[in-house]
């Protein structure tokens, strides 16, 4: 079941998410469907949807978390997961 992905990051804008950019290939992500990044006057507001919850875990550990480590980045985020119901839209394929 494809899963959301909510992460609500106090502090971080647009400068260290292009930093983590320059770490992470997204685009590469196993699982990964959908990646959507916005900011409000907190910090990041990042969504995603990912083919499952075991895909989550691997890229937190192996991926992001080191990537956030090597930047020096200390705060943590504030994270959701939800099951999905439905996820579609004209661009959206099925994996």
């Amino acid at each position: 079941m494809a899963i959301v992905w909510l992460l609500e990051w106090a502090g971080i804008g647009l400068v260290e998410y292009e930093k983590l950019r320059g770490e992470i290939a997204w685009e590469a992500a196993d699982g990964l469907l959908l990646h959507v990044v916005a900011f409000n006057q907190k910090g990041i507001v990042l969504s995603e949807v990912w083919q499952s919850p075991d895909h989550v875990q691997p890229f937190m550990d192996d991926v992001l978390l080191p990537a956030v480590e090597k930047l020096g980045i200390t705060t943590m985020p504030r994270v959701d997961l939800y099951e999905t119901y439905a996820v579609s839209g004209p661009a959206y394929k099925s994996p």
